[in-house]
């Protein structure tokens, strides 16, 4: 049997719990995607829990889900969260190097790292990450690996991201009762920016926005790494909830409308109105609704107000100039209909939308916007050597007396 690591993500979203455990073949640099369950995010608003029992049965629901297609049992996960308790901060470190010879060592770094996250934060918050995006040493900027290296005064710039502590505990109690250790929270920007962005982006600079069903991750990437993180309180959901009022749906009947409408005006000519019959709704089959109404006169106005937030957010980042790569669009939201296109005509810089590729397994109804974040929890555990439960490879037989032959031949005579 060839030899994998078996990877297990719970992606703590605002619209659903998403649960997925993926297989990774070193050997090959390939991954396959063995099991995926969402359920409906109930217990939590906009990404925060607000009912501890209702947010712990429904984490259960998405991992047991799961752990019956793959057929075994979730002892640890990589987590990953969105909330608008989480912001950023850009700190400095500054430590003299030990070493009598100047020669840098991995004990300089970790100093240099702890001085970076000795800063005054509130008193309910917590840093979940210290991402280093440049160290200096001795004047000279820009280096991204200072191990070896020979100086007197080593510096780095940093990324922190904060959360809020009460919201973390809360979360880890879910999980407690539940039997399921967290082996390490992240950030859902940075798992989603593993799938969406490409290196030179991220280098030249780019701002990925990943809009969920009621919040939206703002993650602007230059030089190679974050220095810009927030998450907004607005998402898809708005949207949704201005087309059950537009059109007097229910809420569920306006998000599958909404959806329809994207199929509808993309892969086919279409009238102004359209019927409902076939929207597979729970209520008002049979009545035409005006697909101008619907589009022109409510989707594109909300649309055009989240993209206004975001771009106020960029702004007041101060990195508005450092994005020359654009945006980059993704999660559930980036599939209303004319998203990208309001985007572009709403923040004045090129537009994308990210879309997960390259991974096999059980992909046919995840290899969408609404999942890049979560199938990207599975690239960041590997890429950060987070531990990771293993395989058994088999011996082969024939191997095993090959070995025990050539250990006998030298005794025979």
């Amino acid at each position: 049997m060839q030899h994998s690591k078996i990877i297990n993500a719970i992606d703590v979203g605002s619209s659903k719990i998403t649960t997925i455990i993926g297989q990774y073949f070193p050997e090959e640099n390939k991954h396959n995607i063995v099991a995926v369950s969402s359920s409906p995010a109930l217990g939590f608003r906009k990404g925060q829990i607000i009912n501890l029992e209702q947010a712990t049965q429904t984490i259960t629901n998405s991992i047991e889900s799961a752990e019956r297609m793959a057929g075994f049992q979730i002892k640890s996960a990589i987590v990953s969260i969105a909330a608008d308790h989480i912001e950023s901060i850009n700190s400095q470190g500054v430590v003299a190097i030990s070493d009598q010879s100047g020669e840098i060592n991995n004990q300089d770094i970790e100093r240099v790292i702890e001085a970076a996250k000795a800063i005054s934060i509130p008193n309910n918050k917590e840093i979940i990450h210290v991402i280093p995006r440049k160290f200096t040493v001795d004047g000279q900027e820009g280096i991204l690996d200072p191990l070896g290296m020979s100086g007197v005064r080593l510096e780095l710039e940093s990324h922190l991201i904060l959360a809020s502590s009460p919201a973390i505990k809360n979360i880890e109690k879910c999980f407690d009762e539940i039997g399921v250790k967290i082996s390490s929270l992240i950030y859902s920007g940075l798992s989603a920016a593993k799938l969406a962005l490409t290196d030179t982006e991220k280098e030249l600079g780019v701002a990925l926005i990943d809009m969920g069903g009621s919040v939206t991750t703002l993650t602007i990437f230059n030089e190679g790494s974050p220095s810009y993180s927030k998450v907004i309180p607005i998402g898809a959901n708005n949207v949704t909830n201005d087309l059950a009022i537009g059109l007097r749906f229910s809420i569920d009947d306006a998000e599958k409308i909404k959806i329809k409408l994207n199929k509808i005006c993309k892969n086919q000519k279409f009238e102004d109105e359209v019927d409902t019959s076939d929207f597979e709704l729970n209520s008002g089959q049979g009545q035409k609704i005006s697909i101008q109404t619907s589009v022109a006169g409510i989707i594109k106005p909300r649309l055009e107000e989240i993209f206004e937030i975001i771009d106020t957010e960029i702004e007041n980042s101060g990195l508005r100039t450092a994005i020359p790569a654009g945006i980059v669009l993704t999660g559930g939201g980036a599939l209303t209909i004319n998203a990208p296109e309001i985007c572009s005509n709403t923040i004045p810089l090129p537009v994308r939308i990210a879309v997960p590729k390259k991974i096999g397994g059980l992909v046919d109804n995840i290899l969408n916007p609404a999942y890049t974040s979560s199938i990207g929890l599975l690239m960041y555990e590997l890429e950060n050597n987070q531990p990771v439960q293993k395989t058994k490879k088999r011996t082969p037989i024939n191997n095993i007396f090959s070995k025990i032959k050539s250990m006998i031949a030298p005794l025979l005579p």
